[in-house]
């Protein structure tokens, strides 16, 4: 029988922590689909940057090459390109995701960083409506009004409005009588996240449902932005996973449509401290210090150094939880590190020497360039640094990926673990976009008669033919047999001369 497809989205949920609330009862909807209707957990490798912007290309196109962080420099177009509320992705999108098969083509796609091919997005999209060329996409006030002119939905918002504001105060209450430090923006945005888009996505998902979509891709943040504000474990993030699990409930109720649903993550989280709270300076400062005469601008920061008008260049610096980008912004293309070496002998194996610094990783020509502890390493001893993070060997073949991506730093750095918890560059208890720990491996929940099989997808780029193969298969009706596996770390779309979006933070 001929199904259609539905993939829910859970931002910023690793598989183990998925598994942690399966078996403490906070999602108790997911548990009955693996007890009762054959579902089971798969995990998978995300790749490196560990960031939604990143994972989400490569879940709906397939390649997300070129999309180094959350937020980058782009040296042609000389623009900061982020995702979130002030996007600035429409700059650069013409330059992504070329001949690549979307995995919601003619479909729905809702709450997501891309518009992913589909002839609708419902009005709620974190990419900008001109980019997203959608033929049938409808304004976000013709989801609102609907949805608030029912008096059910009605008084459910307003109920769960005072519920989240209430909890969430007294949250960052105790938590700051505590000791600890919630991220106050993160807090804001948990809250407007929680009472607003994440009801609006849900009714949207079962309005398109309904309207018979298929395939249907739709994000819910809630968890991620909790998670950013209070950290992964705290008591805060596992109650938003309820509300998730209870969302997830009622847009599965909608399945007599005809539909089968995949549950899937893009990434995890891990708990946090600042670099500012580790180190005692601003990451930007610390960089200014070590520059002289240079004007050094953090991205989402201040600005240190040189003044405006008496500095010998410019430095940007994009922050991305675990993970900066250095770039010398006078220049058009991507500095190789002998040429960094020759100008800034110093500045590398200085900011190895951090503490607060796990590893420095740049490009020379075709060849990877790792620092840490001031000099230089390779071989036997880059392997032994980073197995106290993941495989070695995978994540070696990670790093690498994103090392030769145009648009990434002439420097990377990536926090280092301080009793548990990795530095962050931004201001957040929990985060991600780097290397170590569960912010890697991310989970699919779907049937076992699918025979989907995740073990080696070392890239969420090659998550997308395995989606695309179940889609195609539920169309079909032929779904159930094994779905072919692929090769890891393989799958790149990009062209030599130009920008493709092939191989996506926050």
């Amino acid at each position: 029988m001929k199904r259609k497809l539905v993939v829910l989205h859970i931002d910023g949920v690793s598989a183990d922590a998925l598994r942690r609330a399966l078996d403490g009862g906070e999602m108790p909807f997911l548990r009955s689909l693996i007890d009762a209707e054959g579902y089971e957990l798969h995990r998978y490798r995300c790749g490196l940057p560990s960031t939604t912007p990143f994972s989400q290309a490569g879940i709906l196109y397939g390649d997300n090459s070129e999309i180094p962080s959350f937020r980058w420099w782009d040296r042609e177009r000389r623009v900061f390109v982020q995702f979130g509320a002030r996007s600035t992705f429409k700059q650069v999108a013409a330059s992504y995701f070329q001949g690549c098969e979307p995995l919601t083509e003619d479909g729905a796609c809702i709450a997501a960083c891309y518009p992913g091919g589909a002839a609708d997005d419902f009005g709620i999209a974190y990419q900008d409506r001109s980019y997203g060329h959608q033929d049938r996409s409808r304004s976000a006030a013709s989801v609102l009004v609907p949805y608030l002119a029912n008096p059910i939905h009605l008084g459910d918002w307003l109920w769960q409005t005072v519920t989240v504001l209430g909890r969430t105060a007294k949250d960052y209450v105790e938590a700051r009588a505590e000791g600890r430090h919630p991220a106050r923006a993160y807090v804001i945005t948990d809250v407007l996240e929680e009472i607003f888009v994440h009801h609006l996505t849900r009714y949207a998902v079962q309005k398109a449902m309904r309207e018979g979509y298929s395939p249907i891709y739709a994000g819910f943040y809630a968890f991620d932005e909790t998670a950013h504000a209070f950290g992964p474990t705290d008591n805060s993030s596992l109650r938003v996973l309820k509300h998730v699990d209870r969302s997830i409930r009622k847009i599965a109720s909608t399945r007599d449509a005809g539909y089968e649903m995949v549950v899937l993550s893009d990434h995890g989280q891990v708990d946090t401290v600042t670099f500012a709270a580790a180190n005692g300076r601003a990451f930007g400062g610390v960089l200014a210090d070590l520059l002289p005469g240079f004007r050094v601008q953090e991205v989402k920061g201040k600005e240190y150094g040189a003044s405006e008008t008496g500095a010998i260049g410019r430095v940007h610096v994009t922050l991305s939880g675990g993970l900066a980008h250095v770039y010398f912004a006078d220049r058009p293309v991507r500095m190789s590190y002998r040429e960094l070496a020759a100008t800034q002998p110093e500045l590398g194996p200085a900011i190895s020497e951090l503490e607060q610094v796990a590893l420095v990783m740049a490009r020379d020509g075709e060849q990877d360039v790792f620092l840490r502890g001031g000099r230089e390493i390779g071989g036997a001893e880059i392997n032994g640094v980073l197995a106290r993070y993941d495989d070695p060997e995978i994540l070696l073949a990670q790093l690498s990926r994103l090392n030769s991506f145009r648009n990434a730093g002439d420097l990377l750095v990536f926090g280092a673990f301080i009793e548990g918890k990795q530095v962050n560059f931004e201001n957040q208890a929990g985060g991600h976009g780097s290397i170590g720990g569960e912010q890697l491996v991310p989970f699919v929940l779907a049937k076992k008669d699918w025979n989907i099989d995740t073990s080696g997808v070392n890239g969420a780029h090659e998550l997308h033919p395995i989606l695309v193969r179940l889609r195609d298969e539920l169309l079909e009706g032929s779904a159930g047999g094994r779905l072919p596996e692929v090769s890891p770390l393989h799958n790149d779309h990009r062209a030599d001369d130009q920008h493709t979006a092939g191989d996506l933070g926050q």
